[in-house]
């Protein structure tokens, strides 16, 4: 089995499924993810980029500009489409990590983490190893910095039921997609 597949039919199937299925609304301090690279599957998860739900659709994400972290506070058409810079972020909607029981993981912490990370707006050198979108995801939650490299959901998920002490997180569509505008949206 190789580690890296690109599983194109399987990301859009998935993608097309999450448009039937009840949504969930993320809440400030909410884990937010979209796929990168049709969603291919790596390392025991799948690529994709992840960010902080501040409300307001607002969310914090870790950027590389030129070799430099940049963290920026964008809406969720730019998280979706990468501000239009990001051919990798290919998904078609945005889910938010729950408890496994629907319900969106996120704290107050969390969001006051990630704004005061966005208000300093640099976070050193961009690194896809140690200093990507997962590495920032997991400091905004945890509010430590992560002790070894983090590459997929996975190591993100880890974090979220060590932090809010449940023992399963599942990814469900927030309802915002490439058709909708806000997560306030009314379906």
């Amino acid at each position: 089995m190789s580690m890296f597949k690109i599983p194109i039919i399987g990301n859009l199937v998935e993608s097309l499924a999450a448009e039937f299925k009840d949504k969930v609304k993320p809440v400030p301090g909410s884990v937010l993810k979209c796929d990168l690279a049709l969603g291919a599957d790596f390392m025991g998860g799948s690529l994709c980029h992840t960010g902080i739900y501040l409300g307001n659709d607002e969310i914090v994400e870790i950027t590389n500009e030129g070799g430099k972290a940049k963290v920026n506070v964008v809406d969720p058409s730019d998280f979706l489409n990468g501000q239009g810079t990001n051919f990798l972020r290919t998904g078609i909607n945005i889910y938010v990590a729950t408890d496994g029981g629907g319900c969106a993981l996120g704290s107050s912490r969390v969001a006051t983490r990630a704004r005061a990370f966005a208000e300093l707006g640099r976070r050193g050198t961009y690194d896809l190893m140690d200093n990507n979108c997962h590495t920032f995801t997991i400091r905004c939650v945890t509010g430590e910095e992560a002790t070894d490299a983090k590459l997929s959901e996975r190591d993100v998920e880890k974090a979220l039921k060590e932090a809010f002490g449940c023992a399963r997180v599942t990814w469900e569509p927030t309802g915002f997609s490439t058709i909708s505008c806000s997560f306030d949206d009314d379906d």
